[in-house]
């Protein structure tokens, strides 16, 4: 199974990160690029593989400055009297959404070099930049799902880690 696992995430070798979006406490990292074509006619501009993380995670760049899950609930930076309305469930209102797009918009670097599984059902996407994301999930908070990797090409790739295990 493990080898399988690392086949699955090899696939990430290669691909830049191209979009973050969330959902919530869910992250979405998108690598590569693919288009998808809603129901309704809509195409979207989405990766050709998604990293969904719902766990602690953290995204350690190589100077030193580290975007991390928990900067959901602070409000962005912005020149001024913040606004008095915070809500961290508004996409792009808070500190993390800000500080990822910003790294994407500026980082043309962020190709995936490897990838690792970690203990405790983590995983390490080392980028060519010298850049880490490191998905920690915490034992002291078991989900059906830490993480899942899936390809948005109609290929069913679909791998991930929750409180049972692997999900091969």
């Amino acid at each position: 199974m493990q080898q399988t696992l690392q086949q699955a995430l090899d696939k990430m070798k290669g691909l830049p990160l191209t979009k973050t979006t969330r959902n919530e406490l869910v992250q979405y990292f998108h690598f590569g690029s693919t288009h998808y074509t809603t129901s309704q006619g809509l195409v979207l501009d989405i990766g050709e593989l998604t990293l969904a993380v719902s766990c602690p995670w953290q995204l350690q760049q190589p100077e030193g400055a580290a975007i991390k899950h928990s900067e959901v609930f602070m409000r962005k930076r912005e020149a001024g009297l913040p606004s008095p309305n915070f809500d961290w469930k508004v996409p792009g209102a808070n500190l993390r959404d800000q500080r990822l797009l910003e790294l994407v918009k500026e980082s043309k670097s962020l190709v995936v070099e490897r990838v690792e599984l970690l203990e405790d059902f983590g995983l390490a996407v080392h980028f060519a930049s010298g850049a880490t994301l490191t998905v920690s999930p915490d034992a002291e908070k078991p989900a059906e799902e830490y993480w899942q990797l899936f390809s948005n090409t109609g290929d069913s790739l679909k791998v991930g880690a929750g409180k049972d295990g692997y999900i091969v």
